[in-house]
């Protein structure tokens, strides 16, 4: 292999070998975790809904109630102030949270909102100081209220970390952005032809975001890439322009394209050619293709079928043959 692309060449062969030596149980870890979420929970009898309360029954027990005033007792409690027109001769009473007077119950009050729910023959209202009727308040609309804040907040921060994860793998410039291009996709699949920009183009070879903080590549993919902009780097350093770096890049991994297609066509044949004498068993057959495919992992080569149960002496011949090329 040509020298001039140390760290990409070597990268393209533990992608080609990442591919394929993954065993079944590699994934097993990936499925546990629930990526997608959790699996949907066995269905469950639906609690039947509250009877829907007539709207005209809670404006007229609400009419029955004028909120008088609201304020905070030396013990930390709200006092709730009202005018019960429901009884004959009206009254004027005073209640706490959980109290009740002439069938009359205060639900909850909020003294910063200024509203106190009322319940009373079975219809539940909320009546906002000066205000008069509103949405219903209960203690569990508050705590939807509260969960659902609480979900939006979990979402909002998921997505702010997402983006800023987005933004870590960005590439830097111009220049990354088309060796990601070239790097996006398995070594034996054909990449599209780079828009290298013509003439020295100062955004396209200015330095790398020097202050942004990019951390170890965590993907195959971010390896390559990070491997090709320090080359590229080293190129531009010692005199050669980033397009001609480029040029040569696309050639060379256009020849590893090609070199992967005949590798993988010279084990197919290999294989049709031994299996085609029609006496191997299944095992047998079996054997003679896992053999081919590790062969081609030690060339650096995809595999034309994952190879599983790798042995560590099969792993350590792929990595000393992958080290020779």
């Amino acid at each position: 292999m040509s020298a001039r692309f140390p760290l990409i060449l070597a990268a393209l062969g533990a992608v080609a070998v990442a591919m394929a030596a993954r065993p079944k149980a590699f994934y097993e870890l990936i499925i546990s975790s629930e990526p997608f979420g959790p699996m949907p929970a066995a269905p469950q009898e639906v609690e039947a809904a509250p009877e829907a309360v007539d709207p005209k029954k809670v404006e007229e027990e609400s009419n029955k109630i004028k909120l008088c005033a609201m304020t905070e007792t030396p013990d930390g409690r709200t006092a709730v102030g009202l005018i019960d027109n429901g009884i004959d001769p009206p009254a004027y009473i005073t209640l706490f949270d959980g109290e009740s007077a002439n069938g009359l119950e205060l639900v909850l009050s909020d003294l910063e909102g200024e509203f106190a729910t009322f319940r009373r023959e079975g219809v539940t209202f909320t009546l906002g100081l000066g205000l008069g009727l509103l949405e219903t308040i209960t203690p569990e609309v508050i705590v939807q209220q509260q969960v659902k804040a609480e979900e939006d907040a979990a979402e909002a921060a998921a997505k702010a970390e997402a983006a800023a994860e987005r933004e870590r793998k960005k590439p830097n410039s111009l220049a990354e952005q088309l060796i990601a291009m070239q790097m996006s996709l398995p070594p034996d699949v054909e990449a599209p032809p780079l828009p290298i920009p013509i003439g020295e183009d100062i955004d396209f070879i200015q330095e790398f975001e020097p202050g942004k903080e990019r951390g170890e590549p965590e993907t195959e993919k971010e390896a390559l890439v990070q491997a090709g902009v320090a080359e590229l780097k080293e190129a531009v350093a010692s005199g050669e322009s980033a397009q001609s770096y480029l040029r040569r890049l696309v050639e060379h991994r256009s020849a590893e394209v090609q070199r992967q297609k005949r590798e993988q066509a010279a084990a197919r044949e290999a294989i049709e050619a031994t299996l085609g004498k029609g006496w191997h068993s299944e095992r047998e057959q079996a054997a003679v293709k896992r053999q081919a495919n590790l062969e081609l992992m030690k060339k650096g080569v995809v595999p034309l079928e994952p190879v599983e149960n790798i042995t560590a002496a099969e792993q350590a011949e792929i990595d000393a043959a992958l080290e020779a090329l």
